[in-house]
């Protein structure tokens, strides 16, 4: 009796890994797939019950080799080799009040070239206006009830774009004589929200650029290996900078659902405190092809 209900358990480990990637059949697949280290090692334990049983060995080589697919993730890559072109910082603030001083400190510390806010309600509107100093170009669209995403540049911006699908703002300026694109983005949680038609919608109106670079900051609640975020990636002929790095802790368990992309995805990331919000911030330093 037990061996068939480890057998049970491996049956049912595989089914929910392999749904993990079937978020094109269902919205499910991709909320399994924000999971999927939890799912791997879960099949790995599994299999060790029944371990003579045929199945068993199948299922912990295939989590085996997904969890070496998902851990390259963590591994640095796109150094940039000469010099770095641009800086972004990128934030969810998160909606409720809280004293943002800290928050204006490491933003004059780093002193970016651009940034990109999420979650900017309206409580969080005096802190744009305490930095107008370093950033005097802001453009704020609306979003989710949460709060607007917002562009903040140090140079002039252009071409501002307020997207009708809720939570996308564009803008485009030069950086050191490079035309750049800036976006920020907020996209909804998966399944059982609209992750999927919320992201289609978006790239739809993503602006065309030509003869210039694109770089996006957002809190896209999803992992690398998510959809939504290839499908942006894909839109925008832009690539993912550093490495998987924790930006969220979901009761605990962490989570990298914030991401900078850009033009090359060379460059580097680092992460910064949360800093009275749910999300930790990140700098990019990245180098243009």
């Amino acid at each position: 009796m037990w061996s068939w209900s480890a057998r049970g358990l491996v049956v049912c480990a595989a089914v929910i890994l392999a749904a993990s990637f079937a978020g094109e059949v269902h919205g499910l697949g991709d909320s399994l797939a924000v999971f999927r280290p939890i799912i791997l090692i879960g099949c790995l334990v599994v299999s060790g019950l029944v371990w003579r049983w045929r199945g068993a060995q199948v299922l912990a080589v295939i989590a085996c080799l997904g969890a070496l697919w998902h851990g390259a993730g963590f591994l640095p890559h796109g150094n940039p080799r000469d010099g770095v072109d641009l800086t972004l910082y990128q934030k969810n603030m998160m909606f409720r009040p809280s004293d943002r001083t800290l928050l204006m400190a490491d933003l004059r510390l780093a002193n970016a070239d651009v940034v990109t806010l999420q979650e900017v309600s309206r409580v969080n509107l005096a802190m744009l206006d305490n930095i107008s100093d370093l950033y005097p170009y802001q453009l704020v669209c609306d979003a989710h009830s949460v709060g607007a995403v917002a562009v903040l540049s140090r140079t002039p911006l252009l071409y501002e774009t307020c997207a009708r699908a809720l939570g996308f703002a564009s803008a485009v300026t030069v950086v050191r004589g490079t035309l750049v694109q800036v976006v920020s983005v907020h996209l909804h949680w998966p399944w059982p929200h609209l992750q999927q038609d919320h992201t289609i919608a978006l790239i739809e109106e993503i602006p065309k650029l030509d003869g210039g670079v694109t770089v996006i900051g957002g809190d896209f609640n999803m992992v690398p290996s998510g959809r939504t975020l290839t499908w942006f990636e894909q839109a925008t002929a832009t690539a993912r900078v550093g490495r998987l790095v924790r930006t969220f802790d979901l009761f605990g368990y962490p989570l990298g659902i914030d991401h900078v992309l850009a033009t090359g995805g060379t460059g580097t990331l680092s992460v910064r405190p949360q800093l009275g919000s749910d999300h930790f911030g990140l700098v990019a330093s990245v180098a243009f092809p």
